[in-house]
């Protein structure tokens, strides 16, 4: 009776310290820092794709600026065999776009479509839904994928650049929601900053590692591919080798599985024990594998908090939009000068802040019209900041929680520097 006890229950439930991921995800300093990696992928990519366009996109009617179009990308996702075809058909004829700006539009139709099918609960069932949304999900890998495949060069430098940013904003992330979560410490940007950059390269080596070993292995693989194409002699060495490669093949299947289910622990792990990327991968898969379990509900608890937490914050913005418009509107219908509004800025809807306004009469008007197309990029950049803010902070409570339960640690055990603790 004392070990199912009531309270005992609510404790293992931890609902309300995965609830403290609102809390921590909108900290100023965080939103910051979460901000700047989203300005700075995303000011690369605007960069990379001014100095090169190479994605072809076929419009239906070229005299017609919103008619439909393809693209490659458009065409791979549907069926690869027929890109590089639709590429040499249409490379003299069509118009070219930015790899940044053909990646951007597809994920965000892509994520806007999901939401849809996800806040549409009258015509399917909730698990059918959820499948649409991972499907979705894994349309995006595949256009990254397609990146890779027909333009490596742009995909090399910039994706390695939105790794590194990605790895120093997650890492100094997850310092702050971990000393906030365990000592209600709030560091200030500085601080965060200061920690990441002395533990970059254990931050860094924590997600390499696993994944340089799952390339090496593949690599040997396809290796033995290769050399297994020798006539005769090929079959032959298969044959001999292939309990090996099977065996190869299981280990990156294991690789692969406790990447994406430990994944979510490396960078607190860090941040919490000021550890090496090893230890961290050694940490983060001993608490995966003792408990799965418990792995998984907290998981399934964070994704179901961060859809009412991104829902809220949408609504919230959304609500200042349509205030904001429907003041302004107000006002020009008074002054007989409502369609002017709809030029510079087109009515907001939930789902899509970033509609492109009609065109304008004059040059003030596209002035206007270019400012606020800018802040509604700042406020969807906002937007961004606080999902990533709260994946990473919800991550380092799962970390804490999976630790207790793992090794009997007391959440609000954490590394602080020796001059911290004599302050």
């Amino acid at each position: 009776m004392q070990r199912y006890s009531l309270r005992s229950i609510w404790d293992d439930l931890a609902l309300p310290d995965m609830a403290c991921s609102f809390k921590l995800a909108l900290g100023l300093t965080k939103i910051i820092l979460a901000f700047s990696g989203v300005l700075g992928v995303c000011t690369l990519g605007v960069l990379m794709d001014i100095c090169s366009k190479p994605v072809v996109v076929h419009r239906q009617n070229a005299a017609v600026s919103g008619s439909p179009e393809q693209s490659e990308l458009d065409v791979y996702i549907v069926n690869p065999s027929q890109t590089e075809q639709f590429i040499r058909q249409y490379r003299d004829l069509s118009e070219r776009r930015g790899v940044f700006s053909a990646l951007w539009t597809f994920a965000t139709g892509r994520f806007h479509a999901a939401t849809l099918q996800l806040l549409d609960l009258g015509k399917t069932n909730f698990f059918a839904n959820i499948k649409y949304a991972l499907t979705n999900v894994w349309l995006c890998v595949r256009a990254v994928g397609w990146a890779f495949r027909f333009h490596p060069f742009f995909s090399m430098i910039y994706f390695s650049a939105v790794f590194l940013i990605v790895v120093f904003m997650g890492g100094a992330l997850c310092r702050c929601s971990a000393l906030e979560f365990a000592q209600e410490e709030k560091p200030g940007l500085t601080e965060a900053i200061d920690y990441t950059i002395e533990n970059y390269r254990s931050f860094l080596s924590a997600p390499l590692l696993p994944l340089g070993l799952v390339g090496i292995v593949a690599f040997m693989i396809a290796a033995a591919g290769t050399v297994g194409a020798i006539p005769f002699a090929g079959e032959l060495i298969l044959m001999l080798l292939f309990g090996v490669l099977l065996l190869c093949g299981f280990l990156i299947a294991l690789l692969i599985l406790g990447t994406v289910a430990g994944g979510l622990l490396l960078f607190p792990a860090v941040a919490y024990e000021k550890t090496t990327g090893l230890d961290s991968i050694g940490r983060a898969f001993s608490y995966v594998l003792n408990r799965p379990i418990w792995m998984f509900y907290y998981v399934l608890i964070a994704g179901v908090f961060g859809t009412f937490f991104y829902l809220i914050i949408r609504l919230v913005v959304f609500g200042t939009l349509r205030l904001t418009y429907g003041l302004l509107s107000a006002g020009m219908t008074v002054a007989r000068e409502g369609p002017k509004l709809e030029r510079i800025w087109p009515e907001p809807s939930f789902l899509d802040f970033l509609q492109r306004p009609s065109a304008t009469a004059v040059w003030s008007e596209s002035a206007a019209s270019f400012v606020v197309y800018g802040f509604m990029l700042m406020i969807v950049g906002l937007l961004i900041a606080c999902i990533i803010s709260y994946f990473f902070s919800a991550s380092t409570i799962i970390y804490a929680l999976m630790r207790k339960k793992a090794d009997n640690v007391e959440m609000s055990r954490i590394y602080v520097h020796l001059e911290q603790v004599k302050e």
